[in-house]
């Protein structure tokens, strides 16, 4: 049976917490619809972290403030048995609480004064925390040693520059310097001098601080060696030339634990010591579903080859026999128990989607949002379809869950329309999807249908609430439109066939797959199939562009940070020549541009005629903005209805609540001009 804060004293504690974080409790007698403005409302939950003990969770959770554009993080403490939560660090942009091996001691990260640079710090049982490290740069990551006594972790080295100039690789066109490496250092539980560990022009794989991902190093359980993923260099386009180490601390020597070449990421040893984990593509082929191998016996296992799924978040169990496994799935995302021996059981959740961001070959930042506590016991984070990530806790991976948290029950008394999964049989099989359909809608009438085609390739649309904290499709179906959210080869919702069908065929084959599923959403008695807008965000904003340069029917359509011309994200973007993994070939090759011309959508922008919203960001690494310009400048000489928003800022969409409100509402006002 679910728990929820009931009485006036549970009332009393989340209304005082939500009080001291900045977030309105209160909310308007008669329920309504949900409104842009509402984005800010949202309070962010990551990196749930139990205690050894089962009895408490570590939480941060971040706030937006009234204005939209700054936001503060906050350290919580959740008490499992009366769900008391209690704050213990506000600001400072903490994050990564990690337990001492005890449970008496509380690390995280968090900017330290007066330089700002992000420092590790560790709370006592008096609750008094001391800043540990003081290191050159930014600490990203870190590990306690099993016997509580020291920690490992790991930091940017100080910029390095002698010249005036740097010697520029497979970087993005937005770097202004090398990026320094990421090493491995070790200090004392109780401060002192750190010890470097590791040093070279190579790096630790670096995971970005916060959000959702699976730390890539990794104490062995007797304390005298660490795994620790490599990769080759510090530039983004070969971050997949990463490799399994193991360092033994008492010699200094490392070792490469397997045979591979490349594809390698995130060791885990079990808590026993006898075996260990860590991730590898099927077949080592880039574009194929991640799959989790277990070592030992002096044997190499792929536990998850016949789940068929991509593996985007792993974590051991208890005993060493085990691990607890996440995945998208079709429109949902599912967790399963993964015995040794091959043998799963999925997890029980009903209707929640445990948070599980997907992996990707040329991204550190995947994992799950669950921790597990020495008696089995389990915290995570879940959400569905009409609710924001919440706080769960399960007794045991057999028992019920339990609620922890409530600080998106003021979406309660918003009236959100009906989201639920949708299938269809399209060119490779059974595909999968998410439809919204509008809030209040009437037996009869018939509305407009909008395609919101989500990015990655390698990603998948479920049917959540929001997807990082926006919950885009509720909004759009909000202005009384039927949201189809399809998921197109390469996606990662529906086996390892799915995700190869995009090779070489990178726009016409996911095209296909999306058409053939509007095609049935078409037929629906609640849809209009004579007023149809297409829209979507960095791949999906390509796979807008190219809908729209090759049908004429659309009545809009929005592209947003859009790869509008291949060959110039293969030269420019974070992951420049990683593209040749999709295409088979350089554009540099004997017929190579030919190819990346032909799933360009801007070799054949001359032939749209669809009204078009293009949105994009200054000084975006993932997809550069003179993709964006030049859509725009050739939809305006071609006299194209044709409207272009640029946000100064160096992210891949809106920075921050505020420019996320501002987007959306220019996104519904595209809309609503033309499908209205």
């Amino acid at each position: 049976m679910e728990h929820v804060y009931g009485g006036t004293i549970g009332r009393l504690l989340m209304c005082a917490l939500c009080a001291a974080l900045g977030v309105s409790t209160l909310a308007p007698a008669d329920a309504r619809l949900l409104q842009p403005a509402d984005i800010a409302t949202i309070v962010g939950l990551e990196q749930p972290m139990i205690s050894p003990d089962g009895r408490r969770i570590a939480l941060i959770a971040t706030t937006t403030n009234r204005g939209g554009i700054t936001s503060t993080s906050a350290l919580l403490l959740v008490d499992v048995g009366s769900h008391a939560i209690s704050k213990i660090v506000v600001g400072h942009d903490v994050a990564d609480p990690r337990w001492s091996p005890e449970g008496k001691r509380l690390a995280y990260l968090a900017a330290a004064r007066p330089n700002g640079r992000f420092a590790l710090f560790v709370r006592d049982a008096s609750g008094k925390s001391a800043q540990l490290t003081h290191a050159a740069g930014d600490v990203v990551d870190f590990a306690w040693r099993p016997d509580g006594a020291a920690l490992a972790f790991a930091a940017y080295d100080a910029p390095h520059r002698t010249h005036s100039y740097f010697e520029a690789g497979d970087n993005d066109y937005t770097a202004t310097a090398l990026t320094p490496s990421v090493h491995l250092w070790r200090i004392a539980a109780r401060g002192g001098r750190a010890q470097r560990l590791t040093a070279g022009s190579w790096t630790i794989a670096p995971t970005d601080r916060g959000g959702i991902f699976t730390p890539q190093f990794a104490w062995t359980p007797d304390g005298r060696r660490l795994l620790f993923t490599k990769v080759r260099t510090t530039f983004g386009g070969e971050d997949e030339q990463s490799t399994l180490q193991r360092l033994d601390l008492a010699s200094g020597r490392t070792v490469k634990l397997t045979a591979h070449a490349r594809f390698e990421l995130t060791p885990q040893p079990s808590n026993d010591g006898s075996r260990w984990a860590y991730w590898y593509p099927r077949d080592g082929n880039y574009l194929a579903e991640n799959e989790l191998h277990v070592v030992g016996a002096g044997r190499d296992v792929d536990l998850t080859r016949s789940l068929d799924r991509n593996v985007a978040g792993s974590l051991w169990l208890p005993g060493g026999k085990s691990l607890l496994v996440c995945a998208d799935d079709g429109a949902r995302v599912r967790a399963w128990i993964v015995n040794i021996d091959g043998r799963r059981r999925p997890l029980g959740l009903g209707d929640r989607d445990i948070v599980c961001d997907a992996y990707s070959s040329s991204t550190f930042d995947s994992g799950i949002a669950a921790s597990v506590a020495r008696n089995g016991s389990i915290a995570f984070l879940a959400g569905d379809a009409h609710t924001p990530r919440e706080l769960y806790y399960l007794a045991s991976s057999a028992a019920q869950p339990q609620r922890l948290t409530h600080f998106g029950a003021w979406v309660g008394k918003r009236d959100l329309g009906t989201m639920q999964p949708f299938a269809w049989d399209g060119p490779l099989g059974r595909a999968s999807g998410v439809l919204t359909y509008p809030p209040y809608r009437t037996s009869g009438r018939r509305y407009p249908i909008v395609l919101l085609i989500h990015g990655g390739p390698g990603l998948a649309s479920v049917a959540d609430f929001a997807w990082e904290d926006w919950p885009l499709a509720q909004l759009i179906a909000s202005h009384g439109y039927i949201v189809f959210q399809p998921n197109y080869r390469g996606s990662d919702s529906d086996g390892n066939r799915t995700m190869l069908g995009i090779y070489r065929d990178t726009v016409a084959g996911p095209s296909r797959d999306i058409l053939t599923g509007l095609a049935a959403v078409k037929k629906l008695p609640a849809a209009d199939p004579t007023r149809v807008a297409v829209s979507g965000w960095s791949y999906g904003g390509l796979l807008t562009s190219w809908l729209i340069t090759q049908r004429h029917d659309w009545r809009a359509a929005v592209s947003g940070a859009a790869v509008n011309d291949e060959a110039g994200e293969y030269d420019l973007s974070t992951s420049n020549v990683q593209n040749r993994y999709y295409f088979g070939t350089s554009p540099y090759d004997p017929g190579g541009l030919a190819f990346y011309r032909s799933q360009s959508p801007l070799e054949f922008a001359r032939q749209i005629t669809t009204p078009t919203f293009i949105w994009s960001a200054t000084g975006d690494p993932v997809v550069p903005v003179t993709m964006s310009y030049a859509l725009f400048h050739a939809l305006k000489d071609n006299h194209v209805p044709v409207k272009f928003v640029v946000f100064p800022t160096k992210t891949h969409g809106p920075a921050d609540a505020a420019a996320t409100e501002e987007l959306t509402r220019l996104w519904l006002a595209w809309l609503d001009r033309y499908l209205r």
